[in-house]
């Protein structure tokens, strides 16, 4: 969502900038994460207007929405900017947020699941991270035609196969839950069997 007003607003997080004859408020609601954010700051000294601002602005596929608020033929310009949340990057190329929202990976983000997959397996990725994430520090998903899907967490490496059937699902609860009551950590969670769980304590 995008909006232009034309009232005065305090900030409670902000970058001031000088460009040209515009006195520019800048406030990041979600902080400041991106090397995305530092480039825009310094284009934005370069803008002579309200509508090259807008225009800028809305050229940054990083942005969730923006307001821009300005007064009547005064020169101070307050920017108030929500930044996309990613989840996931797929390629080393693109940030993916939680609604499979799609923007550039500029290199500056380095807690997050780095996943090697086809970008046809989005709703996959999606479901793993959901699934795996809420019990294990995920750290990287890859997709290989020889095994499928594999998940490396901190301590375990998790593999499924190629598929993620309901019965695979569920044995990985299952599977989970016994694990923790009982303390126990394997190297190896392989989920890709019809008739069960294979744990492996020690290497590969």
């Amino acid at each position: 969502m995008f909006k232009i007003i034309l009232i005065s607003i305090l900030s409670f997080s902000s970058i001031n900038l000088y460009a040209k004859q515009l006195d520019i408020n800048i406030n990041f609601e979600s902080g400041f994460e991106f090397e995305s954010q530092a480039r825009l700051i310094k284009n934005l000294q370069k803008m002579q207007s309200v509508s090259d601002i807008e225009k800028l602005i809305k050229d940054q596929d990083w942005i969730q929405d923006f307001s821009i608020i300005s007064k009547p033929f005064g020169n101070k310009i307050f920017i108030n900017i929500k930044n996309k949340k990613p989840i996931f990057v797929l390629n080393n190329q693109f940030f993916y947020d939680e609604n499979l929202n799609k923007f550039s990976f500029d290199m500056s983000k380095r807690d997050l699941i780095h996943v090697e997959s086809s970008e046809n397996n989005l709703q996959e990725i999606l479901q793993i991270i959901n699934l795996v994430s809420s019990r294990y520090a995920t750290r990287k998903i890859v997709y290989s035609y020889a095994k499928g899907w594999e998940i490396f967490t901190d301590s375990t490496v998790i593999r499924f196969g190629k598929e993620l059937s309901d019965t695979k699902i569920q044995n990985f609860i299952d599977t989970s839950n016994y694990l923790f009551e009982n303390g126990k950590i394997p190297s190896i969670i392989d989920i890709r069997y019809k008739d069960g769980v294979a744990l492996n304590y020690g290497t590969e």
